[in-house]
């Protein structure tokens, strides 16, 4: 997704191997233990030796090899539940984060940026006219025209800087770790690169709000919003006038 950070997934405690190869020496032990409590010594005999030696390597190479197993079946377990988490926090169809993904990385994001007293600005978009593209063309054509969104807001965003998100239908939400200045720039980027390759030349509206460190997730989420349907009507209006004049 363009990009967000790597999810924590609820894995299981770290596996504790120390008492595992505890447990391997004593099992190692057992066959030298037992010859005592039976001989009243270690090896009474070169064959008691022998014997002993060989059922310590036996029994130390089995406590190791089950401890293997283990280790590995917690490494693919982690690995399974990190998969889940990672499909759960991701739009399919675009391979951006959802909406999960961005109120989580979105509350990240701002107590990183308060801590670090750096701006973080969220830029949010919506594709106009999507549903005459649906209509007119197919909801086949439809999904096409939202993945070129998708792939433009990756290759607009900056590597491990913004994130990407698709939050509705045709709604998007980019987190920039930037000003008003440089989330302008980003808009102006996306709107440029998705225009040259939208494939039914449908148009993109946008709205930016930077943050002041007060608004909570939601209400800066919700004013990004307004302002993205604030600029999409006033277009509709200039776009009304021009077609008028004409």
């Amino acid at each position: 997704m363009g990009r967000t950070e790597p999810p924590l997934s609820p894995t299981r405690a770290p596996l504790r191997t120390a008492p595992l190869s505890v447990a391997a020496l004593l099992l190692a032990a057992m066959p030298w233990l037992a010859s005592l409590w039976h001989n009243g010594e270690l090896a009474p005999t070169s064959a008691d030796f022998w014997t002993s030696t060989v059922a310590s390597v036996f029994a130390a190479g089995f406590g190791m090899w089950v401890i293997v197993l283990l280790r590995r079946e917690r490494s693919m377990a982690r690995q399974h539940l990190e998969d889940l988490e990672a499909l759960t926090l991701t739009d399919p169809l675009t391979g951006l984060g959802n909406r999960r993904a961005l109120e989580r990385d979105l509350s990240r994001a701002m107590l990183r940026s308060r801590r670090l007293n750096h701006p973080l600005t969220l830029l949010y978009m919506d594709v106009d006219d999507l549903k005459v593209v649906n209509d007119k063309f197919g909801h086949a054509a439809g999904d096409e025209t939202l993945r070129v969104v998708g792939n433009v807001i990756r290759s607009c965003s900056r590597e491990g800087t913004d994130s990407g998100y698709r939050v509705g239908g045709d709604e998007f939400v980019i987190i920039v770790l930037a000003d008003r200045e440089g989330s302008d720039v980003l808009s102006r980027r996306i709107q440029q690169g998705f225009s040259g390759r939208s494939p039914y030349h449908s148009t993109v509206s946008l709205g930016v709000v930077e943050w002041d460190g007060a608004l909570s997730a939601g209400e800066l989420i919700n004013e990004a919003d307004r302002l993205m349907y604030t600029n999409k009507h006033m277009g509709r209006r200039v776009e009304a006038k021009k077609r008028a004049g004409a």
